[in-house]
């Protein structure tokens, strides 16, 4: 029964793949069955999910062998799947809704799938909680929108909603708003998702890699509505660069491997919510879909992390030669990011903040490179800028890539004005940068136990005896 769900899952990976090509030769931009709707962004995230989920069947199918109640694993981790395939392709207000709170019920129960361990249970009643306030306040949102446009189906609410008046619009907007920042684990919600590290190592590599992403998904859905109020797109904007800083903050302090990677997933939450603030939805589905196949492999490699022992050596901090590699590398990955993916430096338009914030990652990661010692300072000079601007390559053709498969859904690629708010945020991502870059949240306490504090998960789902997690 077991390798049936895993058959049942590839075959809706393969047909998604064949549906996505027949709609790109067709001449309509999507398909419409009852209350479903086929489009390209249908297409795109049903092959993402069902590749993610093939993958985390196969290795459950060893990972969870001799385990209780496998069929029933199983056969909600299928039924999951299937339930977000739903979701994606929903066009009825009544279905999405119906589809987005299974989808919570079903995620929860799979966290606490060891009934035996009182964490798992009090883990599975977290999540179901705050699934449930996301689920209630996705309804609220959804029947306003009808109500105000005398629609039902998505595709009609968001040709409508940018014709409603501005409060009106916001008031609908805002319960969608915070139940894409609830599934999302967005700060401040980010407990659930901390606390969800009970879940069998698959449920958490498949949750980190699309699950969360729903909240993107309600976004870029909505997007044309959304994008018609400026102080929503602010407060999306606004709650997704607090949860990228404070979600990267969070990382820092974590000990256990596990919860680190989830709170790496709050700060990468955080950008793709981010990017959808400023106008890039389609970047933020790309930006969805590269993090989940990297966050997913990271949880199924989990178990290898721990076998070393020995505390890794310190990486050294900022200086003279760190900036010599690490900012012409930056420079020429953030410039490559920009010219493939035509997002705009000058004239600058928000795109200019998403090279911005390339720049800034690949400044990280010539800096986690360079205390590669075991590789020659020569080699390091020529590499390091050599690997970072293939991934500023690549990271630009997905971004266009994307933005070209979704040009006929609505509303996938709007630019929003730069303001003075941006480039505040900008500044502040830059001096946060330069401070852990140089180390100096190492040496602050204070911060440290604020920090340690924030990224806690509820004490009742964590246990100090090792013998419990062989329940």
């Amino acid at each position: 029964m077991t390798r049936a769900f895993s058959l049942t899952v590839w075959s809706v990976f393969a047909a998604a793949l064949a549906g996505g090509l027949a709609l790109w030769a067709a001449p309509v931009e999507a398909w419409t069955l009852g209350p479903l709707r086929l489009d390209a962004l249908t297409f795109m995230l049903a092959a993402a999910v069902t590749f993610v989920s093939g993958i985390v069947h196969a290795f459950s199918l060893r990972y969870m062998d001799g385990a209780k109640r496998l069929d029933a694993f199983f056969g909600r981790l299928t039924g999951l799947t299937l339930v977000v395939l739903l979701l994606i392709a929903a066009d009825h207000v009544l279905l999405f809704a119906l589809a987005w709170a299974a989808m919570g019920w079903l995620l929860a129960d799979l966290v606490g799938h060891l009934r035996e361990w009182p964490q798992a249970r009090v883990a599975a009643r977290l999540s179901r909680a705050w699934f449930a306030i996301g689920s209630v306040a996705l309804a609220t949102g959804l029947a306003a929108l009808a109500m105000a446009t005398g629609q039902t189906s998505i595709h009609a609410i968001v040709a409508a909603a940018p014709t409603l008046d501005a409060a009106t619009l916001a008031i609908a907007l805002l319960p969608l708003v915070l139940a894409a920042a609830i599934q999302c684990g967005l700060w401040p919600f980010q407990g659930w998702l901390l606390s969800s590290m009970t879940a069998p190592t698959p449920v958490s590599a498949f949750m980190h890699a699309g699950l969360v992403n729903a909240g993107g998904i309600l976004l870029a859905r909505f997007a044309p509505a959304v994008s018609a109020q400026t102080e929503v797109m602010t407060l999306v904007f606004l709650l997704g660069a607090a949860s990228a800083l404070l979600g990267s903050l969070f990382a820092l302090v974590q000990s256990d491997v596990k919860r680190g990677l989830a709170a790496s997933t709050v700060a990468q939450m955080g950008f793709m919510v981010m990017q959808c603030g400023l106008g890039f939805y389609a970047a933020a589905m790309a930006h969805l879909i590269l993090h989940g196949l990297f966050k997913a492999s990271l949880f199924l490699g989990a178990g290898s992390a721990v076998r070393r022992v020995a505390p890794a050596p310190a990486k050294p901090g900022l200086d003279g030669l760190g900036l010599a590699i690490a900012v012409p590398a930056a420079l020429l990955a953030g410039g490559l990011f920009a010219w493939v993916s035509g997002k705009s430096v000058w004239p600058a338009d928000s795109g200019a903040l998403l090279v911005v914030f390339a720049v800034l990652a690949a400044a990280q990661a010539a800096l986690s490179l360079r205390a590669w010692s075991h590789v020659s300072l020569a080699v390091r000079l020529i590499a390091i800028p050599s690997v970072l601007a293939c991934a500023g390559l690549v990271y630009g053709a997905t971004v266009a890539l994307a933005e070209t498969l979704l040009a006929g859904v609505p509303g996938t690629t709007a630019p929003q004005p730069i303001g003075a708010l941006g480039v505040c945020v900008a500044l502040v991502f830059a001096a946060a940068w330069l401070a852990v870059a140089a180390g100096l949240h190492r040496h602050s306490a204070w911060l440290y136990t604020r920090l340690l504090s924030a990224a806690q998960p509820a004490a009742s789902t964590v246990t100090d005896r090792r013998e419990a997690y062989r329940v």
